[in-house]
């Protein structure tokens, strides 16, 4: 056997604070993770990682949503029914995650409240969808980049009340356009 084949794998996921020593590189094969979200600086972090041979590679992990094609009304219905039990205008959030991974919407966040103003402009709404209210989530808590099924297996620290905000409402908007995740 080679000594690549006797070596063990270590997959380290983005966004752990993993720094691997001498004596576990020279022992152990490992390759970074890279996932939709991770921001220009963790990856050329990756790529100075490989060039460097502190990795072996770097492999771009993707997730396999149920894609559902869902009208536009079905959407309006659905998203009107669960901005109406919002605490905060943030909570777009999770309706942006779900419609991006579940409905193949845009994942540009401007495209995306600009079409979701548009879908509900009849609609008067205590929290309208803005960019800084999808934005400003995404960029404090680095989950909530990741795809939705990247959160069902977060484990949600000990008093952050705005991830299970966030779940709470991706929960409802799946269940109201009946996708099961």
């Amino acid at each position: 056997m080679s000594e690549v084949n006797e070596k063990k794998v270590l997959q380290v996921k983005r966004g752990t604070n993993f720094r691997p020593s001498s004596s576990l590189a020279n022992s152990t094969k490992m390759k970074i993770l890279l996932e939709k979200g991770d921001t220009k600086e963790q990856i050329m972090m990756a790529e100075a990682m490989l060039a460097n041979k502190m990795v072996s590679a770097i492999e771009t992990v993707i997730y396999s949503c149920q894609k559902v094609q869902k009208s536009d009304d079905e959407v309006a219905t659905a998203v009107i029914e669960v901005v109406g039990g919002f605490g905060v205008c943030t909570q777009w959030t999770a309706v942006y995650r779900v419609l991006v991974d579940f409905c193949g919407w845009d994942s540009d966040i401007a495209k995306f409240s600009k079409r979701m103003n548009r879908l509900l402009k009849n609609v008067r709404m205590c929290h309208k969808c803005t960019y800084q209210s999808i934005q400003k989530p995404l960029a404090q808590n680095s989950i909530l980049r990741k795809n939705f099924q990247e959160w069902k297996e977060y484990r949600v620290p000990i008093g952050d009340r705005v991830f299970a905000r966030q779940m709470i409402i991706a929960k409802k908007l799946l269940k109201r356009l009946s996708i099961s995740v």
